[in-house]
C-alpha cells in the first residue's frame, strides 16, 4: 500500500531552499515520487496531511557504541555478559536511538558478533530499529585503546589477518585504533598506537572488498599516520593541525568530530579522576580544530560517540549545536547529519528525500533551520516507509 505525505514544507537534502506544498509517495519502503502541488490520490493509499509541518530525512549518527548505555562506566555493565546478552543490551540502546529520530547509525567497535547479529535481525524485519552499519570488533594493538571491544594484532601481517577475520565475520567496515584515548587507563590521547604500515595493511584489505576504514585518532602523529595510510574517516581528530586538515580535504577524508562526548567527559564528576583530568585538556584544542576544519572546508559528518560514558543517545542534538557554534550554517549541520553522513557511510540509498531512496524521515512541528534544537522536540518518525510512533 502507498503512503502519501502531502501539503508539507520539504527539506529534501538536495536543495538549499525549502520546497513548499510538497508531497512524497512511498511504497515498499522507498520513495517512488516527490513533487509539489496537487498529488493524484488513490483510494487505497494511506493519506497523511502534514500541512504546516516540516519533513526532512532521518538523522544519521556516524559514531556510536550500541553495546554501551551512556552511564558513567558502561563497559563494567557488559564485561561479564555473554555475547547474546550484550546483543540484547545493544538492542535496547538501538531503540532509544531510533526514538530520537536517528534512523541510521554506524557502530564502531563491539565485542564479537553482538552488534553484527543485531544488525542482521533488524535488517530481516524481525525487529524495529535503526539501520546499523557495523564494524564488529575494532582492530587495535595488544592492550590498545578499548581493547576489550577489539581484536588485538601487532605488525602488518597480524593486522592484515585480523582485518580479514573481521570482514569474514560480516563487518560492514573496519575500525582501527591509531592512538590512545580518554577512557582507557594508562594511555594518553596523543600517543600513537597502530603505525602506518599496520594501518596500510588494513586499508588495503578493506578496500579490496569495497569496505571503508574508520580510525580513532586523537593525537597529531596518529592523525598524520591515518592520512598516509589512506583511511576513509578520521574519528575525533582532537589535535589535528592546519597541515593535517588540509591533507584531509585534499584526500576527501571525512572528519567525524564527536565533540559532545569530550565535553561531557570533561565536566561530569561521576567519571574516574584519571579520565576527567585527560578530558579537561582536550576540550579547547578539539573546539579549535573543528572551527579550523569548517573554515578549510573539510568534509564533516555528524558523529557523537553516544553510548560512551555520560553520553546517552539524547546528546546527539547537543553535537549539532556545537557544530553550529563552530561556524557551520544550520543547513550545513543538517546535511552533515543526513546527506553527508550517508556518503561517509557509503550509503547511496539514504540521507536524501528523492525517488529511489528509503523512506527514512522526520515530520517536525517547526522549521529546524530557524533553531536546530527543534530537532530534539516532538516529531513523527518514519523508518523504511513505516511510522514507528
Amino acid at each position: 500500500m502507498q503512503t502519501i505525505l502531502y501539503n508539507c514544507s520539504l527539506i529534501d537534502g538536495l536543495n538549499q531552499d525549502i520546497r513548499e506544498n510538497a508531497y512524497l509517495i512511498i511504497e515498499d519502503k522507498k520513495i517512488v515520487e516527490v513533487g509539489t502541488g496537487k498529488v493524484e490520490q488513490t483510494e487505497s493509499a494511506n493519506l497523511v496531511d502534514v500541512k504546516g509541518k516540516f519533513v526532512m530525512p532521518g538523522l544519521i549518527d556516524c559514531h556510536v557504541h550500541l553495546v554501551w548505555d551512556g552511564t558513567e562506566d558502561p563497559q563494567k555493565k557488559i564485561e561479564h555478559l555473554d555475547e547474546s546478552k550484550v546483543a540484547l543490551q545493544a538492542y535496547s540502546h538501538a531503540l532509544l536511538t531510533i526514538k530520537e529520530g536517528i534512523t541510521t547509525v554506524r557502530d564502531v567497535a563491539s565485542p564479537g558478533k553482538s552488534v553484527l547479529n543485531l544488525r542482521d535481525v533488524i535488517n530481516s524485519g524481525s525487529l524495529i530499529g535503526p539501520t546499523i552499519v557495523a564494524s564488529g570488533p575494532a582492530v587495535c594493538m595488544t592492550g590498545g585503546h578499548v581493547h576489550y571491544l577489539g581484536k588485538e594484532a601487532d605488525g602488518p601481517d597480524a593486522v592484515r589477518r585480523a582485518t580479514r577475520e573481521v570482514m569474514k565475520e560480516g563487518a560492514d567496515l573496519i575500525k582501527l585504533m591509531a592512538t590512545g584515548g580518554i577512557y582507557t587507563f594508562g594511555e594518553e590521547p596523543g600517543s600513537p598506537q597502530l603505525n602506518v604500515e599496520e594501518m596500510k595493511a588494513a586499508v588495503e584489505e578493506a578496500h579490496k572488498k569495497n569496505k571503508k576504514v574508520a580510525a580513532h585518532a586523537e593525537g597529531l602523529i596518529g592523525i598524520h599516520n591515518c592520512i598516509e595510510a589512506g583511511v576513509d574517516t578520521i574519528e575525533h581528530a582532537i589535535y589535528a593541525d592546519e597541515s593535517a586538515l588540509k591533507k584531509m580535504k585534499e584526500n576527501d577524508t571525512y572528519l567525524v568530530p564527536t565533540m559532545i562526548v569530550m565535553k561531557r567527559l570533561a565536566t561530569d564528576e561521576h567519571i574516574p579522576a584519571w579520565a576527567l583530568e585527560k578530558a579537561k585538556h582536550v576540550v579547547e584544542p578539539h573546539e579549535n580544530m573543528l572551527k579550523q576544519a569548517v573554515q578549510l572546508g573539510v568534509k564533516i559528518a555528524t558523529g557523537t560517540d553516544c553510548g560512551s560514558p555520560i553520553t546517552p543517545p539524547s546528546y546527539y542534538f547537543d553535537e549539532l549545536l556545537i557544530m553550529e557554534d563552530a561556524g557551520m550554517s544550520r543547513m550545513e549541520v543538517l546535511q552533515a547529519s543526513t546527506q553527508v553522513a550517508a556518503e561517509c557511510l557509503g550509503l547511496s540509498d539514504r540521507g536524501l528525500l528523492k525517488k529511489g531512496m528509503y523512506a527514512d524521515l522526520l515530520i517536525l512541528e517547526d522549521n529546524p533551520l530557524d533553531d536546530l534544537s527543534i530537532l530534539k522536540g516532538n516529531k513523527r518518525i518514519m523508518k523504511d516507509g513505516h511510522f514507528i510512533n
